[in-house]
């Protein structure tokens, strides 16, 4: 598999985990390779790929990379406006993610999760009911684990389990999984790809290469999920109410086979209810046993940062949905409890229109809100005569949410928006989000 890259003259754009770990491959590989990024790389990173005895080139993207390169590798978050892949475009230079080379780097099979909201529970989620089966099962992608380094050790007849964004699906040309899912479309990430249809045409990338002998799983009453759907393919549909996969008289079912009764489910929530639907049927070419499907879907209770329970905390149910960065996320995440609600809310402004967040607002008693969209946040709250503060900080948003609640109330942290105005990730903001409640516990017993 690595004779491909022998002798080739490769750019590698951006370092961090996946630039680094492509850069180890090709190089190890034996191809001439040169990793560039825009800024200066934290110590830790430049020490690796010193070691690895590469050219590297820091703090610029000068044009004259380009002159040498066969191909390039980008990491995904780089935009490709930028001038030096601009410039690569106009001389039919090839761009590929990493998604790309661990597809050619491995015979394991792949099955694909991708949509606006809940990838990391979905693909997580498939991942668990996977391993009940016969063939080593490995997981990869946006979810933290880069994939060529998953590839590299994945063997033929492995399955590969891979979250994928839209900016990694942008640089994929060969890619072709076995099962792959498109769970819904929401404005995002438009800062990045212009408009709502450059965005949803990246995620239908996926299924470029997927054929009628492949599972393509798709939300069937999302109108733009559909449009997405090649003409040639069947594909596999759910959704709550109606599909291969729904809800029937209180069970999930599979092609009216009942599975599981949805009061059993670990998860919580209606969207997190779809999510199990899509995994059902992403695992249906591999055979898993009933009984190990059952006890996942009884014991998996999601992932860190995504509606995560912290537990009944002074009397109130706490939850940190840091990784709600949109409106959607957050909507699924409010209509989600039946007791009343504090909302704690917040962070990067970038201009969405918060007034689709309305409906989801009938069980919010109170509205904190933090960050750079606070002041928008507690208009929000206001129009709908609902009690709402600001403060700066994620620090005094957590005393106040407790000030604000009573016991058998919802404490719930959704921002809906990015956390790049304080934190350096939704990661960061959830594990402070969880220390702060902790802590305000260990001080208030």
């Amino acid at each position: 598999m690595e004779k491909q890259w022998h002798g080739k003259k490769i750019l590698v754009l951006g370092a961090a985990k996946s630039g680094i770990a492509a850069a180890t491959y090709l190089h190890h590989a034996g191809a001439d390779v040169t990793i560039n990024t825009g800024n200066i790389p934290p110590q830790e990173e430049q020490e690796k790929i010193q070691a690895l005895g590469i050219r590297s080139v820091f703090n610029e993207h000068p044009i004259g990379l380009l002159n040498e390169a066969d191909l390039i590798v980008k990491n995904p978050g780089i935009p490709y406006h930028i001038p030096l892949l601009q410039e690569a475009m106009s001389r039919e230079i090839p761009i590929y993610t990493e998604v790309e080379l661990a597809y050619r780097a491995t015979e394991a099979d792949f099955v694909a999760i991708t949509g606006s909201n809940g990838k990391t529970t979905t693909t997580t989620l498939v991942h668990e009911l996977l391993k009940g089966g016969e063939r080593p099962v490995h997981l990869a992608g946006n979810i933290g684990f880069p994939a060529i380094e998953v590839a590299t050790k994945a063997k033929a007849g492995d399955l590969i389990v891979i979250e994928l964004s839209s900016f990694q699906l942008m640089g994929i040309e060969s890619f072709h999984p076995r099962s792959a899912a498109l769970l819904n479309l929401s404005e995002a990430h438009l800062d990045y790809h212009g408009d709502f249809k450059s965005y949803a045409d990246a995620k239908g990338n996926l299924f470029r290469q997927m054929t009628n002998d492949d599972q393509l799983v798709v939300k069937r009453t999302d109108s733009e999920v559909m449009k997405r759907v090649p003409e040639q393919i069947h594909p596999s549909t759910f959704s709550f109410d109606d599909g291969d996969a729904s809800v029937v008289d209180g069970w999930v079912t599979v092609r009216g086979e009942k599975i599981i009764q949805v009061n059993e489910l670990a998860l919580g929530g209606a969207h997190n209810v779809e999510n199990v639907l899509a995994a059902l049927l992403l695992i249906e070419p591999f055979h898993i046993p009933r009984a190990h499907i059952e006890r996942v879907l009884r014991n998996f209770g999601g992932v860190a940062h995504r509606t995560e329970s912290l537990g009944t905390v002074l009397g109130r149910s706490v939850y940190n949905d840091s990784k709600a960065t949109n409106n959607v996320a957050a909507e699924a995440a409010l209509r989600g409890f039946d007791a009343p609600i504090v909302w704690l809310c917040g962070g990067l402004e970038r201009g969405a229109d918060l007034s689709a967040l309305i409906p989801a607002l009938s069980n919010v008693k109170t509205v904190i809100a933090f960050g750079e969209t606070a002041e928008r946040f507690k208009a929000l709250g206001e129009s709908q005569q609902i009690p709402s503060f600001t403060v700066s900080t994620l620090e005094e948003a957590v005393p106040l949410a407790f000030e604000q609640s009573d016991k058998g109330d919802v404490i719930l942290l959704s921002p809906a928006c990015a956390s790049w105005d304080q934190f350096k990730t939704f990661e960061e903001r959830g594990e402070q989000f969880v220390k702060l409640v902790r802590s305000y516990e260990e001080a208030n017993r």
